[in-house]
């Protein structure tokens, strides 16, 4: 794998950077989320789109304390 890939890593990515870019993605996706509820009229469809942003928090949160964890050694 030569270049960056569409994820915006390649094998030479240091496993600290792949984390912030996942973090970054993580929180931009649940903004996309809440935007989508913010937007949305039917009540089942807002509930669906409130659901997701929370599971990209918890994605967000996960990724966060695997990095202090591993990354920042605060074990």
């Amino acid at each position: 794998m030569s270049g960056t890939s569409e994820f915006g890593v390649n094998e030479h990515t240091r496993p600290e950077e792949a984390v912030r870019i996942a973090m970054e993605r993580e929180k931009k996706a649940r903004e996309f989320y809440l935007t989508c509820a913010g937007i949305v009229t039917d009540p089942g469809v807002k509930k669906m789109f409130e659901f997701l942003a929370r599971e990209e928090g918890k994605h967000f949160d996960l990724l966060e304390r695997e990095h202090d964890r591993f990354i920042s050694g605060d074990n």
